[in-house]
Formats: C-alpha cells, sequence, structure tokens
C-alpha cells in the first residue's frame, strides 16, 4: 500500500492568468484530481465511495504559496492522507520543482457525507483503509479555526452557473477560489499573488440562487465570505498577500 502518491504535470497556459502565473483555483483543482488519485488506489475513490452511499467533501483547507507556479513549469505534486479522528479525515499536499524547490503546501479536512441524507458519517464508524501515516512529518498546520471576518469593503452578488457544479451535485470547492480572486481583482493580483490562506466550506451550495459575496482588505490581509441573500454561511476566508512580480 502506497503512503503517498506522487505526480508530475506541467502548468499549462490554460491554466495560468495574464502574469503567466497559475491561478490559485488550478492549484486547488489539482490537489482535488491528485487526492483522488491516490483515494482510487486504495479502494476510496468516487466510484467505491459511492457504492457504499458516502462520498468525501472538503471542509476546511491552510495553504501556503511560496512562490506561483509559472506557465510551461513541471511540478512535482506529493499527497498523502493524515490520520483520520472523530469528524475529518486529513489530507496533505506538496508541490515542488523538480529540484525540489518547494512552492506550496496545504493541509486540508475533508469530511464524509451521506448522498441521501447529505449528513456527516464519522469515520470512525466506517472501515476506511487508509495507510498509517504517523510517521510522516506534516509540513503545514492543519485548519483548526476559521478567520474571524473583517468589515467588507466590496460587497456584490453572483448566481452559481452551469459551469459551478460537480458531480456531487454542489458548487465545486475550487469554483470558491476563482469567487475570492474575481472579488481581489486584476489590479491587485497583477503585483500580488495569495501567501498563506485558510478557508472553510460551511454549507454546500445546491441551487441556482444568488449568493451575496463580501471581501474585506486591510494592507496586505484578506477576509472573504460567501453567504446566502438571507445571511447563511457557504464559504468563509482569510489570508494575506504577498507582492510577486
Amino acid at each position: 500500500m502506497n503512503k503517498t502518491y506522487t505526480e508530475m504535470f506541467s502548468v499549462r497556459a490554460t491554466d495560468c492568468d495574464v502574469n503567466r502565473r497559475m491561478r490559485p483555483a488550478a492549484l486547488f483543482i489539482a490537489m482535488q484530481e491528485g487526492g483522488e488519485r491516490h483515494a482510487y488506489s486504495l479502494g476510496l475513490g468516487y466510484d467505491a465511495m459511492m457504492a457504499r452511499g458516502l462520498f468525501f467533501v472538503l471542509a476546511r483547507i491552510h495553504v501556503r504559496f511560496e512562490r506561483a507556479p509559472r506557465c510551461g513549469e513541471k511540478i512535482v505534486h506529493t499527497t498523502w492522507p493524515g490520520i483520520s479522528n472523530r469528524f475529518f479525515c486529513p489530507r496533505y499536499h506538496t508541490f515542488t520543482l523538480e529540484d525540489g524547490t518547494l512552492l506550496a503546501s496545504a493541509g486540508a479536512l475533508w469530511v464524509m457525507l451521506d448522498v441521501n441524507q447529505r449528513k456527516i458519517v464519522s469515520p470512525k464508524a466506517v472501515e476506511l483503509p487508509f495507510p498509517d501515516t504517523s510517521d510522516i512529518p506534516s509540513p503545514i498546520e492543519l485548519p483548526t479555526r476559521l478567520p474571524q471576518l473583517g468589515e467588507a469593503s466590496l460587497s456584490f452578488s453572483r448566481t452559481p452557473v452551469y459551469s459551478d457544479y460537480d458531480i456531487n451535485g454542489h458548487v465545486n470547492n475550487t469554483r470558491y477560489i476563482g469567487y475570492l480572486c474575481d472579488a481581489l481583482g486584476n489590479a491587485t493580483l497583477r503585483d500580488h499573488y495569495l501567501s498563506d490562506l485558510v478557508a472553510g466550506y460551511e454549507k454546500e451550495i445546491r441551487e441556482d440562487a444568488p449568493l451575496q459575496l463580501s471581501l474585506s482588505r486591510e494592507d496586505d490581509r484578506f477576509t472573504f465570505l460567501v453567504a446566502s441573500q438571507t445571511g447563511e454561511k457557504h464559504f468563509v476566508a482569510g489570508g494575506t498577500l504577498r507582492r510577486e512580480d
């Protein structure tokens, strides 16, 4: 049983912004897909879990970017599961250049949902053949607290569309990162990139109903909220930006 899973990919132009830097949402997609391929090899892929009436959803994540991956670079992605507890199935990721230069690391907390009831199922109640990875050092702290939201400096409405939804019937976790970067805007991201990000997925979005998006900025710090029109929180994020030309 492979404790870790490693793959290499080239940063495609379609994954990059106008600065030829990999969009943060594209890195989230790489984490999602690499993690799924590893889970598949362990007998815990999407089809195997759905056969048991379960599926994994991302609950919280902490990502630290050392430097943005750039168009054409070859990236080494390594991922492995952490040790599950009563509520969460952790998973870690690192992204490096071929020479080992660290570009980004992430620690994510996943939960299992019952496909019909959409309720959380404890990992302790289900046999999950994850390997023992307690001997692998954690590359980053797992997210234990969500950011405290600041006073909104920008608010706008957005309604999910066809391209936002995934095979689980809800807005995919990577799309929220796109929402965040859209709110930060071209003027900010032209010479800045995400440095540190903590995000929490509070409630899945399954309907084509208007959402209220709110961004707070203070120097290089930000918080971001996606909520329903009645104020119910769906996504909360906060972190810092780093100047990167």
